[in-house]
C-alpha cells in the first residue's frame, strides 16, 4: 500500500495534500504508467481519512492528466507524452511551415515579422522617452464618462448588445459617423458606412474586395508602414509616387497613371504618416481633377481628420466627390485610445454591400458593447468635448517639440517639417554614414527612441529619416526627450 505523510495541522487541506503527493511519485517515476490506485474506500482507511478526501485528490490528479479513471472500476497511472525542453520547443514540431503555408504569407513574414510593434513586450519594457509610438495619450482619456456610457449601454440594453450585431455596424453608430462627416462636407448617409475593427481591418477589407494578383497600387512615399504587409499579401506591384512640402507630386502621379490605371491610390491629405504634411486645398482639387480624368478609385485615410489645431482647415477630398471615386477610411483609435478598434468605411452603396458581405465571413460583426458604449458617448457630447480639449494640449505639445527641435539640433544636415495638426514630425537626415540599425542603436544609447524611416518606404532611400510622435508624451518628456535625441544625432554625425 502506498505510502503518505498527511500533516492534519496544516493549513493546506487534506485531499490537496494527497493529490501533491501522488503526483509527485508519478512525476519522479516512483509509479510508474499503468500502475493501478488502490481504491477509493480501501486507501481512504489506510490513510485514516474520509472516503471524499481520497475521491476528489483522484478527480484532481485526473483533471491535470496524471491518471485515468474507469466508471465502476479502478484508476491508474496514465501514459503521458514527454514534455519537452525549452530549447526543444523553441524548434517548432515536426511539420515545415515553409512548405505548407502560401507563398505570400511567408514572404511577409520574412520581411515583417520581426517589427517592432508598440504593442510588443519590448516597447513595454523599455524605459527612456519613446517618441516612436503614435497613438493618444491613455491618460488625458475621459475614463470616468466612458465607462458611463459602457455601464449605461450593458445595464439597458443587454439584450442588444450580447448577441449577434449587424454586419455593417450598429445604426446609432453609424448615424452618428453620417452627421460628423457631414460636419466635414461629406454628404453620406448611414447606410453608405460599414463600423470595422480599425482602419487596418479597413484596409484589409478593401483589399480583399479591389485587389487581384499583379495589381498597381499607388501610395505615396514615404506613406504607412502597415500598408507594405497587406499589399505584399496580395501580391500587388507598390508604385510609390513621392511627397513633396505640399503633398504627393501630381505630375508624376498622372504620369504613372499613363502606364496604367491603379486598383487604387492610397493616400493621407491630413497630416500624412509619417511626414505631418497636410495638402492644401488647392492640391486636393487637383488631385480629384486628374482622379476623375482616369477614373481612378482613390482610398483617402483620415485617420488623423479631426486633429487640425494650426492653419486653415481643408476640405477632405471625398467632400469633392462627385462620382463616387473616394473610398473614406477612419478610425476612434488616434482620438479616444488605442485599444478602442473601431473604425469605418464611407463609401459607394454597391462597395459597402460587398464589403459587408466579406465582413461577414471574416468577422461577422464588430463588438457590439463598444459600439453601443461610444455611440452613447459620442451622442452624450463627450466626444466632441474631448477633442476640443485634446486639441489644446497638443498643440501645445507640438509648439513645444518644435521649439526644442530648433533650440537643441543645430545640424544643418538635420531638417524637419512644421507639421499643422497630427502627432509626427519628419525628420530628414542628410550625409548619414550608418545604417539604420546602426542608428537605432545609437538613439537606444541615450534611452531614446523614434521610429525609422526605412519602415514607412516600399523600396530602400539614400537618405536617412526619423519620424518622432508627440502623441503620448508630456511637456516634460517631450523636452527630455529632444535633449537625448540631441546628443544621439551630435554622436551620429561625429563617429
Amino acid at each position: 500500500m502506498l505510502i503518505l505523510n498527511l500533516d492534519r495541522n496544516s493549513d493546506i487541506p487534506l485531499f490537496k495534500q494527497v493529490f501533491h503527493q501522488l503526483k509527485e511519485k508519478i512525476d519522479s517515476e516512483s509509479l510508474k504508467p499503468g500502475y493501478v490506485l488502490p481504491p477509493t474506500r480501501t486507501f481512504a482507511d489506510h490513510l485514516g481519512v474520509n472516503r471524499t478526501t481520497i475521491y476528489k485528490a483522484y478527480q484532481e490528479l485526473w483533471a491535470f492528466g496524471y491518471i485515468e479513471s474507469r466508471s465502476g472500476s479502478y484508476s491508474y497511472v496514465r501514459q503521458r507524452r514527454e514534455l519537452k525542453s525549452p530549447a526543444t520547443e523553441k524548434k517548432g514540431g515536426t511539420i515545415n511551415w515553409v512548405n505548407r503555408v502560401n507563398p505570400q504569407s511567408e514572404e511577409v513574414h520574412i520581411m515583417f515579422g520581426n517589427i517592432n510593434y508598440p504593442f510588443s513586450e519590448e516597447r513595454e519594457k523599455f524605459e527612456g522617452i519613446d517618441f516612436g509610438r503614435l497613438h493618444p495619450d491613455t491618460r488625458i482619456f475621459p475614463v470616468k464618462e466612458f465607462n458611463k456610457s459602457l455601464s449605461r449601454t450593458i445595464s439597458k440594453e443587454s439584450d442588444m448588445v450580447f448577441d449577434y450585431g449587424e454586419c455593417n455596424g450598429l445604426i446609432s453608430l453609424r448615424e452618428y459617423i453620417a452627421s460628423r462627416l457631414r460636419s466635414h462636407s461629406i454628404s453620406v448617409s448611414s447606410k453608405e458606412i460599414l463600423i470595422t475593427n480599425g482602419a487596418q481591418n479597413a484596409l484589409d477589407l478593401l483589399m480583399k474586395l479591389l485587389v487581384k494578383p499583379g495589381s498597381r497600387v499607388f501610395v505615396e512615399s514615404p506613406t504607412y508602414g502597415m500598408i507594405f504587409p497587406l499589399l505584399k499579401y496580395y501580391n500587388c506591384e507598390i508604385v510609390e509616387i513621392p511627397m513633396k512640402k505640399d503633398g504627393v507630386d501630381l505630375a508624376v502621379l498622372e504620369s504613372e497613371l499613363k502606364k496604367g490605371i491603379p486598383i487604387f491610390f492610397y493616400t493621407m491629405p491630413n497630416f500624412q504618416n509619417p511626414t505631418g504634411v497636410t495638402t492644401s486645398q488647392e492640391h486636393r482639387e487637383k488631385l480629384i481633377a486628374i482622379c476623375e480624368k482616369y477614373n481612378m478609385l482613390i482610398v483617402e485615410d483620415a485617420f488623423e481628420e479631426e486633429m487640425k489645431y494650426f492653419g486653415k482647415v481643408s476640405l477632405p477630398v471625398k467632400s469633392m466627390d462627385i462620382n463616387q471615386l473616394v473610398i473614406y477610411v477612419g478610425s476612434f483609435s488616434k482620438i479616444l485610445f488605442p485599444g478602442i478598434r473601431l473604425g469605418w468605411i464611407a463609401a459607394d452603396i454597391e462597395c459597402i454591400n460587398r464589403l459587408s458581405t466579406l465582413k461577414r465571413f471574416s468577422d461577422i460583426s464588430s463588438t457590439l458593447p463598444e459600439q453601443a458604449a461610444l455611440a452613447d458617448f459620442c451622442n452624450s457630447g463627450h466626444y466632441e468635448l474631448h477633442i476640443k480639449r485634446i486639441h489644446k494640449i497638443y498643440r501645445k505639445r507640438m509648439i513645444l517639440a518644435v521649439q526644442e527641435l530648433d533650440k537643441k539640433i543645430k545640424n544643418k544636415n538635420v531638417t524637419w517639417i512644421e507639421p499643422n495638426g497630427g502627432f509626427t514630425i519628419w525628420l530628414t537626415m542628410k550625409n548619414v554614414k550608418q545604417n539604420y540599425d546602426e542608428l537605432n542603436k545609437i538613439c537606444l544609447s541615450y534611452k531614446v527612441r523614434v521610429a525609422m524611416g526605412k519602415d514607412f518606404f516600399a523600396y530602400p532611400e539614400l537618405k536617412k529619416y526619423v519620424r518622432l510622435s508627440i502623441s503620448s508624451l508630456n511637456e516634460e518628456e517631450i523636452i527630455e526627450g529632444i535633449d537625448r535625441l540631441s546628443k544621439a544625432i551630435k554622436q551620429i554625425y561625429t563617429n
